[in-house]
C-alpha cells in the first residue's frame, strides 16, 4: 500500500457520522480537518475531484500515473519521474489556482524548510512545483501500510512493538524540532511501516503549508489545524503555538491507538472530541490492556498532559525512557538507534507559580536523562550519559544515573599515568562496571589491554574532552565456536565514544578472530578508529572480521545492530563476517569515515532456517569504501542452503574497486532466488572500478551484471579514483579531523 492515505469525506469509502444537533457530515475519525476561514477557500477543489482531474496527466516531469488517496488538503498520486526514471508520490494542493507570486513564494519556502530534514524515518521532500496553476510537492514514494489500517485489520499491537514503533517516530520528531519544523499532524495514517519493519512519518513539515488563505498563511487566527482524535489542546485553540510538544502530545494519542486499537477520546462529535482533549484525563491504558505496566501507561500520561510544560519538553527525553523501559523489561528495540537520539535534552524554566521544588528537579531529569549515544555533530560527552538506564520500577521517575569510571589524568590533578598503570586501571574499570556504566579515558596514546566480555551489559566506553586513546588488544578469548574475539559484545550493548581500536594479537592457528563479536546485541561507533592487522595470507572463509555475527538462541533472538558514524576501518579484514549465520538480521548503519580493506565490506554465508526476517540491512552514507575484493560476498550451499538477504540504500558515498564485482552472489541456487533476495538503492554514490555491479554464480550458470546496464544511471567510472591512505587516516583520526 502507498504511504500516503489521508482519507477524508470526500472519498466513496470514508466513513461519516452525522451531528445530531446540526445535521453536518463529520469527517471520519482519522481525517485531517482544517477548520475557520480556509476551508472555505473559493475555487477549493476536493481530493477526488483533484484525482479524478490530473490522473494519467503530467505536471512538470512528473506523470501522475495514478490517484492513490488524499484529503481535504490535497491529493496523491504515484508518479513516474521521468528524468530520473523512479517511482515518486506526488502531492497537488488542493487550493485556489491564482497566480500569487507572495503565496508561492511561502509555499516554496515552506517545503524547502521540510526537505531540510535527512532522517530515515521521515518521508523525504524531493521537489516542489508549480504549472498550470496547480502547486505540488514530491515525496519520496514508501512502500508499506500505515498504522491505522494495520491496527484495525491485524489487531492491536504488542508492547514490544509499539515502543519500537515509538522510538523510531520519536527520533524522527527529534531530527525535525532540532531544524525548527513542526509536523502538527502526527496520526496514525501518517506513519507506515514498511516490510522491514521500519516506522517512516509521512508529510513531514507540510502541515502547516498543505492549505492557504488569501495571504498564504495557514497559521492565520482562527484557524484549527490536525486531526481532532490526535490534536492537542494548545494547537486546537490556536495552530501558531503549537511546538514539538504538541507533536508529542499526537504521538501519545499515536501510542494509545497502537495499543488500545482506539484513539483516547473515540467517542463524540468533533466539538465533544475538543473538548475532552482540552478538559478530561486520557482512560489509563493498563485499565484497558492489563499486559501494559504502569510504568509504560505513565510514559503515555505524560505525553498527554494538559499542559505542554508537564509533558516531554523534547522527544530525546522520551526516547531515553522507552529505551530505558524497553532494556528493563526485556523488550528487543529492533531497529537501529540515530544520533538524532543523543541530543542532551533542554527543559524550560518552569513559571515562578510552581512550586519551588519543580524547577531543581527537572534540571536533574534533563541532566540524568541523556540518551544512548552523542550526535554525531557533538563532542559533549561528559555532560550527558550516552545511555538509557533502567528506570524505577513502576514509578515512571525516568532513568537513573550511571557511574562513570575515570582512566588516566584525575580531574582535580591533571597528573600523567604511565601505560601499564592506565592498562590495569582500564581493565579494573571494565571488571566492575555495571549495566548501562560508563569507562571514561582520559588519556592520550596507546595502551596494551586484553580481551573483555560485555556478558550481555550495556557498557559506554568513551574518551574525555580533548583526549584521542587507542586501545590494542594483545590478547583474545576464544567464543564457543572457536572464534577469538578481542571484545565479546554477545547480546550486550557497546557504545565506543573517540577511541581507537587495534587488533594486536594472532589468532591461534586454524582460527578466525574478529575484533569485536555479535550474537544479539548492539555495536554503536562515534568517531571511532578501527585498525586490524595487514595480513593477507588468509583465506577468504578464514580472514579475521571487524565484526563477526554468529547465530545463537532462537531465531527471534538474533538481531544485531551496527550503527557506525564517523568511523574509519582500515586494515586486511572483512568488516561485517557472517559465518553461517544469515539466519541472524544485522541492521548496519554507517554515516561519514568508510573502509579501507582488501577483503569486503560484508561476507555472509547461507543459513538453515526460512525466515523473513533474516538477512542485512544496509544504510550506507557519506562514506569511503575502498575495497579491492569487492564491497559484498553472499554465498550458500548444501549445507547451508538459504541465500543471504541483502538490502542496501546507497546515499552519496564512493566506492572503490580493484576490478571484481560490486557484489557477489554465489551457490546452489537459480537465478530467480538470488533476485529475490537482493535489493540495492542508490541515491548519489560515485562507483570506481571494474565492470560488474553485480555478478550471481548459481548452480547451472554465471550471471554479470553490468554498471551500463543498470535501469537508472548509475555514476560509474571503469577506473578508480585515488586510492585512499590508510595512514592518513589514522592521522586523521588522531588530530580529531573529520
Amino acid at each position: 500500500m502507498p504511504a500516503f492515505d489521508d482519507q477524508s469525506a470526500s472519498l466513496p469509502n470514508a466513513r461519516a457520522a452525522r451531528d445530531g444537533s446540526t445535521g453536518r457530515m463529520e469527517p471520519p475519525d482519522d481525517a485531517t480537518v482544517i477548520s475557520g476561514p480556509i476551508a472555505a477557500v473559493t475555487g477549493k477543489r476536493s481530493s477526488a475531484e483533484i484525482g479524478q482531474r490530473l490522473q494519467g496527466t503530467m505536471l512538470g516531469p512528473y506523470r501522475l500515473d495514478s490517484f492513490i488517496g488524499g484529503g481535504g488538503m490535497g491529493a496523491v498520486f504515484r508518479a513516474l519521474d521521468t528524468t530520473l526514471d523512479r517511482i515518486v508520490a506526488v502531492k497537488v494542493l488542493a487550493g485556489g489556482q491564482a497566480d500569487d507570486e507572495e503565496m508561492l513564494r511561502r509555499f516554496r519556502n515552506e517545503a524547502q524548510s521540510a526537505a531540510r530534514l535527512d532522517h530515515e524515518n521521515i518521508g523525504r521532500v524531493f521537489a516542489v512545483g508549480s504549472e498550470g496553476g496547480w502547486h505540488f510537492i514530491v515525496f519520496e514514494f514508501i512502500e508499506g501500510r500505515n498504522l491505522r489500517d494495520l491496527v484495525r485489520d491485524e489487531g492491536p499491537f504488542d508492547l514490544g512493538r509499539t515502543v519500537d514503533v515509538a522510538v523510531q517516530v520519536a527520533d524522527a520528531l527529534e531530527h525535525a524540532s532540532q531544524r525548527d519544523v513542526v509536523h502538527r499532524d502526527i496520526k496514525p495514517s501518517n506513519i507506515v511501516i514498511t516490510p522491514g519493519g521500519k516506522a517512516r512519518i509521512v508529510d513531514m513539515g507540510l502541515a502547516r503549508l498543505q492549505a492557504f488563505d488569501g495571504d498564504g498563511d495557514l497559521t492565520a487566527s482562527g484557524v484549527t489545524l490536525g486531526t481532532f482524535d490526535y490534536i492537542s489542546p494548545e494547537q486546537a485553540r490556536d495552530a501558531r503555538v503549537a511546538d514539538v510538544r504538541s507533536d508529542l502530545y499526537s504521538l501519545g494519542c499515536t501510542m494509545f491507538f497502537m495499543l488500545a486499537g482506539r484513539p483516547p477520546f473515540a467517542e463524540g462529535s468533533m466539538v465533544q472530541k475538543l473538548l475532552q482533549h482540552q478538559q478530561e484525563p486520557p482512560p489509563a491504558i493498563e485499565a484497558l490492556r492489563p499486559d501494559v505496566p504502569r510504568a509504560f501507561g505513565a510514559i503515555i500520561g505524560r505525553l498527554m498532559k494538559k499542559d505542554p510544560a508537564d509533558r516531554y519538553q523534547r522527544p530525546a527525553d522520551l526516547v531515553a525512557d522507552l529505551l530505558a523501559f524497553a532494556d528493563a523489561h526485556g523488550h528487543v528495540i529492533a531497529v537501529q538507534r540515530t544520533a538524532t537520539s543523543a541530543v542532551v535534552p533542554s527543559v524550560p524554566e518552569a513559571p515562578a507559580a510552581r512550586l519551588p521544588w519543580v524547577v531543581p528537579l527537572l534540571g536533574l531529569v534533563a541532566t540524568i536523562g541523556a540518551l544512548w549515544y552523542q550526535a554525531a555533530s557533538a563532542r559533549t560527552r561528559s555532560a550527558a550519559a550516552p545511555a538509557p538506564s533502567p528506570t524505577r520500577a513502576e514509578t515512571g521517575q525516568g532513568p537513573l544515573t550511571p557511574t562513570v569510571s575515570r582512566v588516566g589524568r584525575s580531574q582535580a590533578a591533571g597528573a600523567a599515568v604511565g601505560p601499564a598503570a592506565l592498562s590495569t586501571a582500564f581493565t579494573a574499570a571494565i571488571e566492575r562496571s555495571g549495566d548501562g556504566d560508563v569507562v571514561e579515558l582520559a588519556f592520550d596514546g596507546a595502551i596494551d589491554v586484553p580481551a573483555i566480555s560485555l556478558a550481555g551489559r550495556r557498557l559506554t566506553v568513551r574518551s574525555a574532552a580533548g583526549t584521542r586513546p587507542i586501545l590494542r588488544f594483545v590478547t583474545l578469548s576464544e567464543s564457543r565456536d572457536g572464534l577469538a574475539v578481542a571484545c565479546d559484545v554477545g547480546t550486550g550493548h557497546l557504545i565506543v565514544e573517540g577511541v581507537a581500536l587495534r587488533m594486536e594479537a594472532d589468532a591461534p592457528t586454524g582460527r578466525r578472530s574478529a575484533l569485536f563479536r555479535l550474537t544479539a546485541g548492539r555495536l554503536v561507533c562515534d568517531d571511532v578508529l578501527l585498525v586490524m592487522p595487514d595480513d593477507d595470507r588468509a583465506a577468504t572463509d578464514m580472514a579475521p572480521a571487524f565484526v563477526a555475527v554468529q547465530a545463537e538462541g532462537t531465531a527471534g533472538e538474533r538481531r544485531n545492530e551496527l550503527s557506525l558514524g564517523r568511523t574509519r576501518a582500515c586494515g586486511d579484514a572483512v568488516f561485517l563476517g557472517m559465518a553461517d549465520g544469515s539466519d541472524c538480521h544485522v541492521q548496519l548503519s554507517w554515516s561519514g569515515g568508510g573502509l579501507i580493506s582488501k577483503r569486503p565490506l560484508i561476507v555472509a554465508e547461507g543459513g538453515l532456517e526460512a525466515s523473513d526476517e533474516a538477512g542485512i540491512e544496509a544504510t550506507l552514507a557519506d562514506a569511503v569504501f575502498a575495497c579491492r575484493d569487492g564491497l559484498v560476498a553472499l554465498r550458500d550451499s548444501l549445507s547451508w542452503p538459504r541465500i543471504p538477504r541483502l538490502d542496501v540504500v546507497a546515499k552519496n558515498c564512493d566506492f572503490l574497486l580493484a576490478g571484481g564485482p560490486l557484489v557477489g552472489q554465489s551457490g546452489v541456487g537459480e537465478p530467480v532466488d538470488y533476485d529475490a533476495v537482493f535489493s540495492w538503492r542508490d541515491e548519489g554514490s560515485r562507483y570506481g572500478g571494474g565492470e560488474v555491479m553485480r555478478r550471481v554464480e548459481g548452480a547451472a550458470e554465471r550471471i554479470d551484471v553490468y554498471f551500463r546496464d543498470q535501469p537508472v544511471a548509475l555514476r560509474h567510472a571503469e577506473t578508480a579514483a585515488e586510492w585512499p591512505n590508510a595512514a592518513e587516516w589514522e592521522a586523521a583520526w588522531a588530530s580529531g579531523a573529520d
